[in-house]
């Protein structure tokens, strides 16, 4: 055993003895783990013999159940956080931009421009004047394109003012103290200026390829500052852009869905494509076996799957959405992902109504989708049959594992006395 190795135990059984001769699995690890040392799972199983050699007991913090529905990924190692801090200037970051090397798109942050033009020129003459700025955090795990989590509005300033838009560059208005240079843009500015402006050192903060995903998560949520704050959709849609987010964009644009939905869910920060993200979730996981009560950890889960589909299967997928959606509507009509009572008084979009759905009609052939439609009248009056039904009702409520895999058992076996 390793001498820096014995002093992290002494060390770990130190402080379990001041917590009633309990600690945590995970702090334990991180205790072990530093970025001098390589530990190893021997290293760990070693050290956690040694301790409870000592009578510490080792808290694994499993659950015994879960909440309503938990958001937020697991927890993780604090030690598997890789953040770095980058040495580079403005000038740095201008040609990022101008190469498309930051990723500044709104499909994760709609409002780009939440800042006035003359905010915007305040920021760059706040670079002329040799003042500080904030730091910038960007997600490296592609070297080639980096996604912003926090500083994006001063990104924007940059790229319309240093950089501009096919070469063009807005022209400064509202400067404080440099008033003569509103009017112009950075390209009139004298040498002295634009050099200032160019070589003015930025703090940026990088987190590096290889950061768990909870961490990466964890950081957009901590960090992200801006004017309106991400919604852990938005920070999907940005973290996991690929095949996947693609696909949800135009479903969520779909005739289908916003005919299903009577247009109820708001595109706004991004609820409509949550739903569709959990329709892939639900349809493509086994959920029995994935799910656990983490939403957040369900739906990064089914971006990641989905992201490395062929166009084949991204293709295929997106006709069974479209078809599903349809099938709702011609059952269900305005009630569709809806409760409903016995006057036909119905509640808003329901996100579990609308897991059920599609689970149980994306398992079912045409044909049965059919014999459903034809018995549209019927099933409709069944269903809120059910809904009134205590236990349903119950499950319906909850987004714990055992709710969600009771509520769409009992559904799938409604759905089977209309299908046999």
């Amino acid at each position: 055993m390793r001498e820096s190795q014995r002093e992290k135990i002494d060390e770990i059984v130190k402080f379990a003895k001041k917590n009633e001769d309990t600690i945590g699995y995970k702090t334990v690890v991180d205790i072990l783990k530093n970025k001098e040392d390589s530990v190893t799972e021997t290293d760990i199983l070693e050290t956690i013999e040694e301790i409870l050699q000592y009578g510490i007991l080792i808290d694994y913090g499993d659950d015994e159940g879960y909440p309503a529905e938990e958001i937020g990924p697991d927890t993780f190692i604090p030690a598997d956080v890789n953040i770095s801090q980058k040495p580079i200037n403005v000038y740095n970051l201008m040609e990022r931009l101008e190469n498309d090397e930051i990723n500044l798109s709104p499909d994760f942050q709609r409002n780009g421009n939440l800042w006035s033009l003359e905010k915007q020129s305040q920021l760059i003459e706040s670079l002329m004047l040799k003042i500080p700025i904030p730091a910038f955090y960007f997600n490296a795990a592609d070297d080639d394109r980096w996604v912003v989590i926090d500083g994006r509005q001063r990104l924007t300033a940059f790229q319309n003012f240093l950089v501009g838009e096919g070469g063009e560059k807005k022209a400064f208005e509202g400067l404080q103290y440099l008033r003569d240079f509103n009017g112009f843009t950075f390209d009139d500015l004298p040498r002295q200026y634009a050099r200032r402006i160019k070589e003015t050192p930025i703090i940026a903060f990088t987190v590096e390829k290889g950061t768990p995903d909870a961490v990466v998560f964890n950081i957009f949520q901590r960090i992200n500052t801006g004017g309106v704050i991400l919604t852990d959709q938005e920070i999907r849609q940005a973290l996991y852009q690929g095949a996947a987010t693609e696909l949800i964009q135009r479903l969520a644009e779909s005739e289908e869905f916003l005919e299903a939905t009577q247009g109820a869910i708001s595109p706004a920060r991004m609820a409509d494509r949550e739903y569709v993200t959990r329709f892939l979730a639900f349809t493509e996981l086994d959920y029995k076996k994935y799910y656990k009560g983490n939403i957040d950890n369900f739906l990064i889960k089914a971006l990641r799957q989905v992201n490395n589909y062929d166009k084949d299967q991204i293709a295929w997928l997106e006709e069974k959405f479209k078809n599903i959606m349809g099938c709702c509507s011609a059952v269900f009509g305005k009630y569709a992902f809806r409760k409903y009572n016995t006057n036909w008084r119905r509640g808003p979009v329901n996100k579990a109504i609308f897991e059920i759905w599609a689970v149980c009609f994306s398992e079912l052939t045409g044909d049965e989708l059919r014999r459903i439609v034809e018995r549209k009248d019927e099933f409709l009056i069944a269903f809120g049959k059910l809904l009134q039904d205590s236990e349903f009702n119950t499950a319906l409520k909850a987004g714990d594992q055992y709710s969600t895999v009771r509520r769409i058992d009992m559904a799938r076996n409604f759905v089977r006395e209309f299908t046999c």
